[in-house]
């Protein structure tokens, strides 16, 4: 703990600081009138690229075409990339709709359904965008919404498209020639399309030496493992935007894909003592999945003509179909083909949501919704286990499903110049129910059903002394998603281990809080810190199963009573101008991570499982002047905890740093063209798992294992039209 405090003041010292001198050697910024501070969309842009000549101030900060045109982007994507110091954040994952979502907006709305914002952007043409505006969320009365929003304004500029390549080659694993995506958009009358056809494709692979030894450090065992995990994921999509009268806004978005998924790992064991074992084993996997979301949205005025009362209807709609196959061979030297061992499984997992918004303006600054949500969820699974030379037992079937509805009154208020609020508040009320089928040729168990009520909301608050600073703190009480995954039973062939579903979860729960410290030192050098907290009750973790005995013999996913976690996460971005390193650009991050939790097998405090601990990297970018040539460079490390089980500490740790470098020509033949070298400091994939006895309390032998996976070249050739 001592350690963490000094490592956590003395980041903070460092960067607060090093900004400042950065400040101190700046030239004076020209004056701006009103107009350059807060017209937004209807600025007029500045024709160099001068970083001072970007707008600060009033509510929020501007950002001119001419600002990304050093970048040569193709996108929105890759313009919202470069604002200093801002960094996008989706819904992705998230509970329902519920309020907020990603911190983008277009034209200033919200990305309808639960499209990520990365995605979204990535189907804007470069062209089409008129400006940025980075403004604070909580000063815009979307509730949810707090911290930094970048606010993408978009013209229409008749068809144009995009598309990018991006082949990827390393030794000892197949090219990966098939990644690639092009889209295409326009508007006809008043209706604006998006068309997107994509590869999000994957060659992956590693190897390496692993070692087993005793208790007493003795070894009694070497292994040889090479992996390969190969994937395809195409897809198309189609978004819709209709605009049949002034106020009045549609949304559709389609989009369908499949995922082809083929991994295998291969062991040569060679036992050094008679504990150890001299065979072969393969242990492959395979996933053929489809999946397709619809959702919509209509927003029009109703009620309250002269309060803006809108009224906006949302339905979303997801289903995945994930047929899966787990092997596992043993060969003997002798004997040839001793086990042989398959896990089947067909999942199909289905999100319907609907929910309505309705939100009025009493008064200048002042914002009210009021919104009522409903969702059903289910996912069903069929499985089976067959083993070599052994009657398979009848499939196993099991539905879980939820039935979910929510309600929440938020406001919004302008304070004063210097100060912004939001407050929400609301109840969720859910109905979880399973019904398990032993042998899908008989009756079902009787069905589980459980219900909960469960309040949530948040209160939210930003403070501006000046044009420079913002201070954001937010507390919250949040209601966790379950993985309807961890309500039933399954079988890890690589493993051997069983994991015993459980009926009786519970959705996980917490009160969070944050404060956000933002500041801009001008000229796009930027500096923001933000210290965090969790108080959690009803944990998901790993907890012991016992016998009428009291004696341990399984774990399974179950909710341990309370946890916390805590941290803080630095940023900073410093421009090279002042230092006359015109066109260079250095983003830095450091993010350092507390939690603790009493252990449900062996009453310690530990760390949450597979939680982050630490995180640091540093992106370097330099567009040299003139030219079309820029060049950079990217390294990371991360660090994350152990994951405890019944009779395991399994710890994942990526030997790095992390590096990769790059250099780029915007334009050859009308292309932009950027080679890259990943991997420069020889990192590797290290694993170490501890088995001990059943209850975790004498340690029987240790696994320790470290693959690498070489060099990487990548290329990416993009262009638009």
């Amino acid at each position: 703990m001592k350690h963490l405090k000094e490592t956590l003041l003395g980041g903070l010292a460092t960067l607060a600081l090093s900004l400042p001198t950065t400040a101190l050697a700046q030239t004076e910024q020209p004056a701006m009138n009103e107009k350059e501070k807060c017209a937004g969309g209807d600025f007029d842009a500045p024709t160099n690229l001068d970083m001072s000549l970007t707008a600060e101030g009033c509510d929020g900060a501007f950002y001119p075409v001419s600002y990304f045109e050093q970048y040569a982007p193709r996108t929105a994507l890759d313009m919202v990339s470069r604002i200093p110091g801002f960094q996008i954040s989706s819904s992705d994952g998230k509970r329902g709709l519920g309020n907020g979502g990603a911190n983008v907006l277009i034209n200033g709305d919200r990305i309808s359904g639960k499209t990520g914002a990365h995605d979204q952007l990535s189907r804007i043409n470069a062209n089409t965008v008129v400006s940025i505006k980075v403004v604070d969320g909580t000063s815009l009365g979307i509730p949810g919404l707090s911290g930094q929003v970048a606010d993408v304004t978009t013209k229409n500029t008749g068809v144009s498209g995009t598309w990018e390549w991006n082949p990827e080659f390393r030794n000892r694993v197949k090219a990966n020639l098939l990644r690639a995506k092009a889209t295409v958009s326009g508007e006809t009358g008043k209706l604006g399309w998006s068309f997107t056809a994509e590869n999000d494709a994957f060659r992956n692979g590693n190897r390496g030496r692993e070692t087993l030894t005793l208790a007493d450090g003795t070894l009694f065992e070497t292994r040889y493992e090479d992996g390969q995990y190969y994937g395809d994921n195409p897809g198309v999509s189609a978004d819709f935007t209709w605009k049949p009268k002034d106020e009045h806004v549609a949304n559709l978005n389609l989009k369908y894909n499949q995922f082809n998924f083929n991994g295998r790992e291969n062991s040569k064991r060679t036992a050094t003592t008679a504990a150890g074992t001299t065979q072969e084993t393969l242990f492959s996997n395979a996933e053929d999945e489809y999946n397709y979301t619809i959702d919509s949205d209509y927003e029009f005025p109703f009620l309250k003509p002269d309060q803006s009362g809108k009224l906006k209807l949302i339905g979303y709609y997801r289903f995945e179909h994930s047929p899966t196959v787990s092997r596992f061979d043993i060969f003997d030297p002798m004997q040839g083909l001793t086990t042989s061992e398959r896990f089947f499984r067909v999942a199909d997992e289905a999100e319907l949501i609907g929910r309505t918004e309705y939100s009025w303006k009493p008064a200048e600054n002042r914002d009210w919704q009021f919104s009522v949500e409903g969702a059903f969820n289910y996912l069903d699974i069929v499985s089976e286990f067959v083993e070599i030379n052994v009657i398979p037992d009848e499939p196993n079937a099991s539905r879980v499903e939820e039935k979910r509805a929510e309600t929440t009154l938020t406001h919004s208020r302008n304070l004063s110049p210097k100060w912004d609020v939001q407050v929400s508040g609301g109840f969720e009320y859910s109905e979880l129910s399973q019904v398990n089928t032993p042998d899908i040729t008989k009756t079902s168990d009787p069905e589980i059903v459980r219900d909960f009520i469960r309040p949530k909301g948040f209160a939210s608050a930003t403070y501006k002394p000046d044009d420079t600073l913002k201070i954001t703190t937010k507390i919250e009480r949040e209601v966790g998603q379950l993985s309807f995954f961890d309500f039933i039973s399954s079988v890890s062939l690589q493993d051997n281990l069983d994991t015993t579903g459980n009926t009786n979860l519970v959705p996980q729960q917490s009160w969070n809080g944050e404060i956000e410290f933002d500041k801009s030192f001008g000229g796009g050098n930027t500096f923001k810190a933000t210290v965090y907290g969790e108080l959690i009750t009803d944990r998901v973790d790993r907890i012991p199963l016992f016998d009428a005995n009291n004696v341990i013999t399984g774990d399974a996913v179950g909710n341990i009573p309370s946890a916390n976690r805590y941290g803080i996460d630095l940023a900073a971005t410093l421009k090279g101008e002042q230092w006359g390193f015109k066109g260079t650009q250095l983003d830095l991050k450091l993010e350092l991570r507390k939690s603790s939790i009493e252990d449900p097998i062996g009453g310690f405090d530990r760390r949450l499982n597979n939680d982050k601990v630490s995180f640091w990297s540093a992106e370097f970018r330099h567009d040299i002047p003139n030219t079309d040539w820029a060049w950079g460079f990217y390294t990371d490390q991360y660090i994350d905890a152990p994951n405890y089980r019944i009779s395991t500490i399994n710890d994942f740790n990526f030997a790095g740093p992390w590096g990769s470098a790059f250099i780029e020509h915007k334009d050859v033949f009308g292309m932009k063209v950027k080679a890259q070298v990943a991997n420069l400091y020889d990192a590797s994939d290290d694993f170490r798992r501890e088995v001990y006895d059943s209850g975790r309390t004498t340690l029987t032998r240790v696994e320790d294992r470290s693959r690498e996976f070489d060099t990487i070249y990548r290329f990416q050739v993009s262009g638009a039209f």
